[in-house]
């Protein structure tokens, strides 16, 4: 198992990755804004509501209906017990848990979940290791397209990983948050670009064992994708969107690819 620290910049990065920069501020605003819901709202149903509005949730975007229920309370109530407390609540928790477990949302922003769930996160945890493993390879994979073709690179397969994604869980009622599968295309892109490059590491075999040695960049990353297909083939009820960081990484091979066959014509 690898954990990367930093890159060993074997190529001086001469420019300010600024996209990439405002791109981490959009998911640290976004993140707390989510936090400050949750604390100028008790019940937490604005909370709960802006994650199912703007996270990806797979039968949501495929079925395009605007009102929808909250997928957590039917995974564990059930769905008839759900209907049950929506047609005919028999207290106020139940009254409570009936106005919380009904969204309205829109079509617009249904459009755009595949988009606005790359910038949500669900805690701390989750995008301070997204930040962590985006700040080491996006300063090269940025400066070596350009600032604009960088974006259109991050968005759109930040997007094909969503997309991939909803292809896998097409009855999941689980949003889908996090710039894993973006951040994933960044690394694909970085390995074809950079693959001789130089990572500083923490590799531990085993749990007992760990020693920071450099490794080549495609040895890195190579692990990455291999240890995400076979977590995605194997895996049943992970939290974690495997299949998401999978496409991603596939998406930023093909970008990475034809990125770099252009400039080889040249």
């Amino acid at each position: 198992m690898f954990f990367p620290l930093h890159d060993q910049n074997n190529e001086s990065v001469k420019t300010i990755p600024i996209v990439s920069y405002t791109i981490i501020g959009i998911c640290l605003i976004v993140h707390l804004y989510w936090m400050i819901l949750g604390f100028s709202d008790p019940s937490q149903k604005s909370q709960i509501h802006f994650l199912y509005r703007h996270g990806l949730v797979p039968s949501v975007f495929l079925n395009g209906e605007s009102t929808y229920g909250v997928g957590s309370f039917e995974q564990y109530l059930g769905k008839k017990e759900m209907k049950r407390i929506k047609a005919m609540p028999a207290n106020a928790e139940e009254k409570k848990l009936a106005d919380m477990a009904t969204v309205e949302s829109s079509l617009f922003w249904i459009y755009l979940m595949p988009l606005t769930c790359m910038f949500m996160h669900g805690g701390w945890m989750h995008l301070l290791s997204n930040i962590w493993f985006f700040w080491i390879f996006t300063d090269n994979v940025e400066e070596k397209m350009g600032s604009f073709k960088f974006l259109l690179f991050y968005l759109t397969a930040g997007i094909l990983s969503s997309l991939g994604h909803v292809l896998i869980r097409i009855d999941s009622v689980v949003p889908l948050v996090g710039a894993s599968g973006a951040v994933s295309a960044v690394m694909g892109a970085y390995v074809i670009m950079f693959p001789s490059n130089r990572i500083t590491t923490y590799f531990c075999p085993i749990w007992f064992f760990i020693r920071r040695i450099d490794v080549p960049a495609f040895v890195v990353l190579g692990m990455y994708l291999l240890i995400n297909f076979l977590s995605m083939t194997s895996a049943t009820n992970s939290t974690t969107a495997f299949d998401a960081h999978f496409f991603g990484f596939l998406a930023g091979l093909t970008f990475g690819f034809l990125f770099r066959e252009k400039k080889v014509q040249t």
